[in-house]
């Protein structure tokens, strides 16, 4: 599972972890598949993560700083 922050030792900076699900976007054709003469995109697909934010509402400026824009459909997950 990944960890998601935007800063390092999110902890000694007062986050809080919440376990988070999301639906990543299709993802753009791999460039190093392209160069074999291989066109591949990774699915759309659900993702689970750690995100450390200071409250729930910051969740999506955690995570669109790390997946810009290709995030949709955020659940948090109880603890």
């Amino acid at each position: 599972m990944r960890h998601l922050a935007r800063v390092l030792h999110p902890r000694t900076h007062g986050l809080t972890p919440y376990r988070v699900v999301f639906r990543r976007a299709q993802s753009h054709p791999l460039r190093s598949m392209l160069d074999e003469g291989l066109w591949y995109r990774h699915p759309e697909r659900e993702e689970a993560a750690i995100v450390w934010a200071q409250d729930e509402t910051s969740i999506p400026e955690v995570l669109t700083s790390h997946y810009q824009h290709s995030w949709s459909h955020l659940r948090v997950r109880a603890a």
